[in-house]
C-alpha cells in the first residue's frame, strides 16, 4: 500500500503539488485544460549506495558499455530490469509508453504516457522513486542527475504540456 501526501495551508503554497494545482486553476479559469508526459534520461550503475560511497562516488561502472542509443541487443541483455520496471509502472499507474537505451553508457530513457496535469506531475515523481527501488532491489543504481561526471554527457527530463479548450478542442 503507498499513500501520497501533501502539504495543506500555510505550507500548501511551497509544496509541488500545491503550486501545479494553482497554475491548474488559472488554466481552468481562461477555459483551458492541461494535460502532461514526462521523459526521464537516467543513468544505470552496476553499483550500489554502498559501493559509490565506498568509491567516493567517482569511477562508477554503468551497466552497459559505450553509447548504443536505441540498442536492441543492450535492452535485450537487460530485458528483467526493463520488465521489472514495466510492470511496475503498469501497477502503480504510471504506464511507460517507451522504455529503451539513450546515448551514453548506462543510459535508460522512459516515457511516461500523458494525463491530466495533476496526475501527470505524480506519476513523474513516482517513476523516479520507485526505478530508484526497483534497481536497489538487484544492486543496481539508477541516477537522475542531469550530469554525474565530465567525461560523459549529461542527462535530462522534458515535460511535455498540452492545452485544450473546455469543449475539448485544441488551444
Amino acid at each position: 500500500v503507498f499513500f501520497l501526501g501533501e502539504f495543506s495551508e500555510p505550507a500548501e503554497v511551497l509544496c509541488p503539488r500545491g503550486v501545479l494545482r494553482k497554475a491548474i486553476a488559472k488554466a481552468e479559469s481562461m477555459g483551458l485544460k492541461g494535460f502532461g508526459a514526462v521523459e526521464y534520461e537516467f543513468f544505470v550503475f552496476d553499483e550500489t549506495p554502498k559501493s559509490v560511497r565506498e568509491k567516493g562516488y567517482r569511477n562508477l561502472e554503468p551497466i552497459a558499455p559505450g553509447n548504443f542509443g536505441y540498442s536492441v541487443i543492450r535492452n535485450s541483455g537487460d530485458s528483467e530490469l526493463y520488465e521489472t520496471i514495466l510492470k511496475n509502472a503498469e501497477v502503480m499507474d504510471f504506464p511507460i509508453e517507451g522504455l529503451h537505451e539513450e546515448t551514453g553508457p548506462g543510459v535508460l530513457e522512459a516515457a511516461i504516457a500523458v494525463d491530466e496535469l495533476l496526475s501527470a506531475g505524480d506519476k513523474a515523481a513516482l517513476f523516479k522513486t520507485f526505478t530508484k527501488i526497483i534497481c536497489q532491489k538487484v544492486d543496481l543504481m539508477a541516477c537522475f542527475m542531469a550530469k554525474w561526471s565530465p567525461d560523459y554527457p549529461g542527462q535530462s527530463g522534458h515535460i511535455h504540456i498540452s492545452l485544450q479548450n473546455a469543449d475539448g478542442s485544441s488551444a
